[in-house]
């Protein structure tokens, strides 16, 4: 199997670029989506999951526990495969996974891998992924199509498959709008959300760099919401058959091929080497068969509706306004997480009323270097001196972590699994969460306008103090350790502490960032665009 490199820095801030000058350019007209053929609806509630082993593991516990939702979360990136890939092995009746990015690496190839086998024990496998980063993958999706229990949509997709920048400058208004939800549902009985894509460098396997992550398993109340929100998704007029839109002419690869490409992939050793390391780590199947130690509490999924993607939702489809209706105003503690964080005027102005009454509230996001998309970076730095002033903390995310940072089986990671230590120590916040007094959220969402007005979100809040106190405590322990934290000098200027072994470290520059780099992001915070950030 040929593996091709998922999206790079560079090639991040360019696609933003495009859409960029697709609005000052003012080129956006018709729709270019193309025709599609009439299929018929398919729900969850299609198939019958009640029989399948998963489903007689969590019934008892559910009816148990009326209402509620019980719930894991996954910080390790190894437990993290580890859960996906035993899940889909443990599937019986179906397979509901929505992503937005599925890159042909190894990673994705593992995961297509368990999906075929699968499907060949009769799984009824739905795959939906959003068309932005879905190019190299189409013929791959394509062959995955012929087996006749997998079925593959692309959502919201490119009309001009090779030459994707006439859409954008055409029909921006529409590409622009990505489904960026990451569902993972098995026998309508557990569900796997978080930030992570199924990708190298959210598992411990990039050449390039790491992504730190978080995802939660969800048993319960919450599971039959994921499962609807994927219906709407998978039943909208924008979630294409991949058959109707990707041309077979231009991909050789036919499904026989592709299964022998994955089974080879499979049995490499440092393959097996890493799927060692990823079960035995935290034992998977130990944990889901004799210590399915769940807390149980009452939660909330919220979502945005496909009619966002249209630019047709009303306010009450969007996450954001769930979102806010069900948190309650905190009162000590506000934690939030977020890999991409511009709070624009309004929330500069909320989160420092919360200060003023008493609320401490902590940010972590990531810094210039560790900033996959540095474009965003232009538009946060922004609002940084007046958050400080308001007694709002920040910290940004170290671009390499420390060794107190990271785990300590990540020699052995390096050395299974060949890839260097330093690749595995240079490291971007990806995780989206917060925390409040006695709620916990955990999803897809960024704390930016691209999430909140632009793409299609999902996540879960958990009632539940123990949760945020434990949360609180972890980030007041370790914050230090992986990022930066910033202050004002007594003339208004920020300084950047982090601690070394060999003691703190003060910069009053921002760290690995270059003089015309600086000069370069303040013109960019200039310019009308921070809608799309």
């Amino acid at each position: 199997m040929m593996y091709i490199p998922t999206l790079s820095t560079f090639q991040k801030t360019a696609v933003r670029g495009i859409y960029t000058f697709g609005i000052l350019m003012s080129l956006s007209a018709c729709s270019t989506l193309p025709p599609i053929k009439a299929t018929k609806a398919l729900y969850s509630t299609d198939f019958d999951t009640s029989q399948t082993q998963l489903s007689q593991l969590v019934t008892p516990l559910k009816q148990s526990h009326a209402g509620l939702t019980g719930y894991h979360l996954l910080f390790d990136p190894l437990e993290a495969i580890a859960a996906r890939l035993n899940l889909i092995n443990k599937a019986q009746k179906t397979l509901d996974l929505q992503y937005y990015i599925w890159d042909n690496d190894k990673i994705g190839a593992l995961a297509l891998y368990e999906i075929i086998q699968a499907a060949d024990r009769g799984v009824k496998v739905r795959l939906l992924i959003d068309d932005n980063n879905a190019k190299e993958m189409e013929g791959i999706f394509l062959a995955l199509s012929q087996h006749a229990n997998i079925e593959v949509k692309l959502y919201n997709p490119y009309k001009f498959r090779n030459l994707r920048a006439l859409d954008i400058l055409l029909d921006l208004k529409r590409v622009n709008r990505r489904m960026h939800n990451k569902s993972f549902v098995v026998d309508q009985s557990i569900a796997l959300i978080g930030g992570r894509n199924m990708s190298n460098q959210y598992y411990y396997t990039s050449d390039n760099y790491q992504f730190s992550d978080l995802d939660v398993v969800l048993v319960g109340e919450a599971v039959n919401d994921i499962s609807h929100s994927f219906d709407d998704y998978w039943n909208d007029s924008y979630a294409y058959p991949v058959q109707q839109i990707v041309n077979p002419r231009q991909h050789l690869l036919r499904y026989d091929s592709l299964k022998k490409q994955l089974t080879t992939h499979y049995e490499k050793v440092s393959v097996q080497n890493y799927l060692d390391l990823a079960n035995h780590s935290h034992a998977f199947n130990q944990w889901l068969y004799h210590e399915l130690d769940l807390d149980w509490v009452k939660a909330k999924v919220v979502h945005d509706n496909p009619s966002k993607i249209h630019n047709q939702a009303k306010p009450q489809d969007y996450l954001e306004t769930q979102l806010a209706s069900y948190l309650e105003q905190p009162k000590e503690n506000l934690d939030i997480v977020s890999a991409y964080f511009v709070p624009e005027k309004a929330g500069v102005e909320l989160l420092s009323s919360m200060v003023q009454q008493g609320v401490k509230v902590r940010v972590l996001t990531n810094s210039f270097k560790a900033n996959d998309v540095w474009l965003v970076h232009a538009f946060y730095q922004k609002y940084r001196t007046d958050l400080l002033k308001n007694g709002v903390q920040l910290y940004e995310f170290l671009p390499t972590l420390s060794d107190k940072a990271l785990k300590a089986y990540t020699k052995n990671v390096s050395r299974d699994t060949k890839i260097s230590l330093k690749t595995l120590s240079r490291s971007s916040l990806h995780a989206k969460m917060m925390a409040v007094d006695q709620q916990v959220f955990i999803g897809s969402f960024n704390l930016d306008p691209r999430s909140a007005k632009l793409n299609a979100e999902i996540g879960v809040l958990l009632y539940s103090k123990p949760l945020a106190q434990d949360i609180h405590q972890a980030l007041s322990k370790d914050i230090n350790s992986y990022s930066y934290k910033l202050t004002l000098t007594p003339d208004q200027k920020i300084t950047w502490i982090t601690d070394t072994p060999v003691g703190q470290i003060n910069y009053t520059k921002e760290p690995s960032m270059q003089w015309w780099q600086q000069g370069g992001l303040k013109m960019i915070s200039l310019l009308p665009i921070e809608g799309l950030m």
